[in-house]
């Protein structure tokens, strides 16, 4: 079992941190591209703009209002 964090969106190794400096989830997505290959770290980056946090546990129960 692994303890790490989500923090990233690893199709356009970019950090949560670093995609805060967008206004919005779409706005990112425009600008990178996250979100759009695997779409795997898409409910995370949401959250991220929701909450401004930029680490998530992997089953963060937060994650289902953003799927």
């Amino acid at each position: 079992m692994c303890d790490s964090k989500v923090n990233r969106c690893e199709c356009v190794h970019k950090t949560f941190e670093q995609l805060k400096s967008f206004d919005s989830f779409e706005a990112a997505q425009a600008a990178t591209g996250c979100g759009a290959e695997c779409e795997g770290c898409t409910p995370y980056i949401k959250l991220m703009f929701a909450s401004g946090e930029s680490e998530f546990d992997i089953e963060d129960p937060r994650l289902t209002d953003y799927e």
